[in-house]
């Protein structure tokens, strides 16, 4: 079996999903990075895919398609996400390959069920399930529909406010007191 050398796979695992061996499981969900919220922080989808993998022995693509399954439809991970993890977790031999035609078939090892049952509090993925439970998806996906349009009315109007000098300070004006508004509802 090819092996890497030890900082290669840490660069490597790092940069796909900011796994942090130097401090155990504080590499899990931890307030790294800025940017956008992730729906899983990284290193969570690693986690993620381990416990599916300990209810049952699963290849790559069926991981997908039950994980966005799970959020019903609200959440899929990409291919170019869940491979590499799905390989990170071979180099620490946390996953063993078996093979089912010319599909891998990802299985838990005891490495990667010892390594679950000591980071059992980092179970963002059953936070984040859990969450999804009691929503209606119908009012959501209705919401959702109407913050598009709502979207789409503020990128008409702030092009035909860069047309005018006026109107752009009363656009921005608008701007900031929507934002205003907006910040009562969510505190």
């Amino acid at each position: 079996m090819f092996r890497r050398r030890p900082e290669m796979m840490r660069q490597h695992i790092e940069k796909f999903e900011g796994f942090d061996f130097g401090r155990g499981a504080a590499g899990f969900g931890g307030p790294r990075g800025g940017g956008r919220d992730r729906f899983f922080k990284k290193g969570n989808l690693q986690f993620v895919i381990l416990k599916m993998l300990k209810e049952e022995s699963r290849h790559g693509y069926q991981i997908i398609k039950d994980l966005e399954e799970r959020f019903k439809g609200f959440y899929a991970p990409s291919p170019g996400s869940v491979y590499p993890i799905l390989q990170m977790l071979e180099d620490r031999e946390f996953v063993s390959i078996s093979k089912d035609g010319k599909k891998k078939v990802y299985s838990i090892t005891e490495e990667g069920e010892k390594f679950l049952d000591e980071n059992i509090d980092n179970d963002v993925f059953t936070q984040r399930k859990e969450q999804f439970q009691n929503i209606d998806f119908e009012q959501l996906k209705a919401s959702r529909e109407q913050l598009h349009e709502v979207f789409q009315g503020f990128m008409k109007a702030s092009q035909r406010a860069l047309q005018d000098e006026e109107l752009k300070k009363e656009f921005d004006q608008f701007v900031e007191e929507t934002k205003e508004r907006l910040k009562k509802f969510s505190e």
